[in-house]
């Protein structure tokens, strides 16, 4: 009798791979989020700043906007234009805390103002590798949206946080506000790429019921916690906001909290955990992350992208982890 014949090696590597460990489901594609742009790099919320982020891959970009007099959707972070940012275009620097509203002012008065010299925190934003663009409107909303398309890019998203305060007489109202939000989303054609973002739950539930197909994130921090900023929902008695998170879950579709709500503070266990809003169906995207050690960490605890004003060295952290883009 002859013997049988040498297993083959693929044989033999399906057998040892049936007694190997289980390596777990593969990790789904990481979105890497420039916050404003590239906040660290260059004057936030501009255009230059949308263009370098672009330039080095990111999959998602983040930004702020609010709405003119004449009721253009503009990417600012607060509801006027803040002196810590920007300037006349002569140079002067603009009188007192804050500058004028935008609700009340036009699109052209708007970009009269030089929102590329100034860096409003030298000391977190260390120049270099940050650079000034001298004389840098305050772009539209529509604006960035062509910038993608002009750079090529069909698959960048776009995460938009409607700058809303409950309460708030700064601003249109919020269903104005939101609805002229997604009237460029629409016009654009882009609102498979778009999520709304807001700390104001309302927002979320405007979004919602606007456009029931466009994707919405709840944005969380420690200072928001109130049923004002949550669209009327509350916290757990005992404080947990697991279900507070649970209620929400007809609002938003992914979470955003505050990165140090994620990690323990010391005996302090954290505020969320990953693998717990994962179980409610909840893909988390922290903000603002700008150290590699601490995107490191939050990386293996699991989350699903992280929002940095460093895209640069969040690219390479997400290289270095093994991870493919989004």
């Amino acid at each position: 009798m002859r013997p049988d014949p040498a297993p083959s090696v693929l044989a033999l590597a399906v057998v040892l791979g049936a007694c190997a460990p289980d390596a777990g489901p593969p990790r789904a594609p990481f979105d890497a989020q420039g916050h404003r742009g590239a906040r660290g790099l260059l004057p936030e919320n501009t255009l230059p700043a949308f263009e370098r982020a672009l330039a080095l891959g990111v999959s998602t970009l983040e930004l702020d906007v609010g709405v003119t007099r004449d009721r253009v959707v503009v990417v600012a972070h607060d509801p006027y234009v803040p002196p810590s940012i920007c300037r006349h275009a002569d140079g002067r620097a603009i009188e007192g805390e804050r500058g004028p509203l935008l609700r009340d002012l036009s699109l052209a008065e708007v970009q009269a103002w030089d929102c590329g010299s100034l860096n409003p925190d030298p000391a977190r934003f260390p120049e270099p590798p940050r650079e000034a663009r001298p004389g840098t409107p305050m772009p539209t909303l529509d604006a960035v949206f062509a910038l993608a398309e002009r750079a090529g890019n069909p698959r960048v998203r776009f995460n938009v946080e409607t700058k809303l305060r409950p309460g708030d007489l700064e601003t249109l109202p919020a269903e104005e506000f939101v609805a002229r939000v997604l009237a460029v989303v629409r016009e654009r054609g882009v609102l498979a790429r778009v999520s709304i973002q807001s700390f104001d739950w309302r927002a979320l539930a405007i979004a919602r019921r606007l456009a029931p197909e466009i994707r919405t994130v709840a944005l969380v921090a420690p200072d928001t916690l109130d049923p004002a900023w949550l669209a009327g929902l509350r916290p757990d008695r005992d404080g947990r906001l697991l279900g507070l998170l649970r209620a929400a879950r007809p609002l938003a579709d992914v979470v955003s909290p505050h990165w140090r709500m994620l990690v323990a503070d010391g005996a302090t266990p954290p505020a969320l955990s990953v693998e717990a809003l994962h179980a409610e169906g909840f893909p988390v995207i922290p903000w603002t992350v700008n150290h590699a050690e601490d995107m490191r960490a939050l990386i293996r605890l699991g989350v699903d992208g992280l929002i940095s004003d460093y895209p640069d060295r969040l690219l390479e952290v997400v290289k270095s982890e093994g991870l493919t883009l989004l």
